[in-house]
């Protein structure tokens, strides 16, 4: 089974698989490899099209983001 989900606010659709790779880029610029990550909880604001994630790794740091990320 192959998932595709999406988020419909004000005639609007994100798809999930885009927030997810605009999150990914982002942790990868902070230096943090994809394979390192346990955790990975991210929040969708539809309202104002914001992201924003924490990120926990296999040794307990912690990685985040304070400013949104934005999906147009």
């Amino acid at each position: 089974m192959k998932l595709k989900l999406q988020v419909q606010f004000n005639n609007k659709n994100v798809e999930a698989t885009d927030i997810e790779k605009l999150v990914k880029e982002d942790v990868k610029s902070k230096g943090v490899k994809m394979t390192t990550i346990d955790t990975l909880e991210v929040y969708y604001k539809p309202e104002d099209r914001s992201i924003y994630y924490v990120a926990t790794t296999k040794t307990g740091d912690v990685v985040g983001n304070k400013e949104p990320l934005f999906i147009d």
